[in-house]
């Protein structure tokens, strides 16, 4: 397990979301949060609802257009458990 050393909660395990999920946790608005069904990580890399939208237009797959939209951004585990936790409040 890599880690990050975050301002706020220490030593951490490094996760990748979108741009938009960070933006929401600066925001306070939740945007969506999917990640593989497949993947057996605890933490797996997530995306947005509008990430997830463009990836399903682009037939499933993660072009550069795409990428370039996303721009993937490193969380602190943590964090990334705050936004988990904020997109899916509510969520079954």
């Amino acid at each position: 397990m890599k880690t990050v050393q975050c301002a706020t909660h220490g030593e951490q395990e490094e996760t990748f979301v979108c741009q938009h999920i960070v933006q929401g946790l600066r925001d306070n608005v939740p945007n969506g949060f999917w990640w593989p069904s497949d993947s057996d990580k605890t933490r797996p890399d997530a995306w947005c609802t509008l990430c997830n939208e463009l990836v399903t237009d682009a037939g499933g797959e993660w072009t550069d257009e795409v990428l370039e939209i996303v721009q993937v951004k490193l969380l602190c585990g943590a964090c990334y458990d705050r936004a988990k936790a904020m997109n899916l409040q509510g969520e079954p």
